[in-house]
């Protein structure tokens, strides 16, 4: 991998957790495991597209995974991510109980 790429990499990476809200969603997947979009629009009280640029940056710097499933998007931190698994001891420092709820998109048709 070239140096520029990894550069690049980094930036993404740091810029992604700089984000107050981004972090909080990194810690809440990392007690919760999966969450559908719904589940994080309702913990955070944002609006639909707010949590899909988050998201997108989440994506995008390689920190999360995510599966369409009906129309439903869930998301789960990528614990392949080597960086990411260096952090994690830091981000679940002082780490709060889950805000998360159930939502309609956790009920089985």
């Amino acid at each position: 991998m070239q140096a520029g790429t990894k550069r690049t990499e980094l930036v993404k990476f740091f810029f992604a957790l700089s984000e107050p809200i981004r972090l909080e969603i990194v810690r809440a997947l990392l007690s919760a495991k999966e969450l559908c979009v719904c589940q994080i629009v309702q913990a955070f009280g944002l609006s639909q597209p707010k949590v899909s640029f988050h998201m997108r940056v989440l994506r995008e710097a390689d920190l999360v995974l995510w599966e369409r499933r009906g129309r439903w998007v869930y998301y789960r931190l990528n614990l392949e991510n080597p960086m990411l698994r260096v952090v994690l001891p830091f981000i679940e420092e002082g780490m709060e109980v889950s805000k998360i709820q159930k939502t309609a998109c956790e009920v089985e048709p």
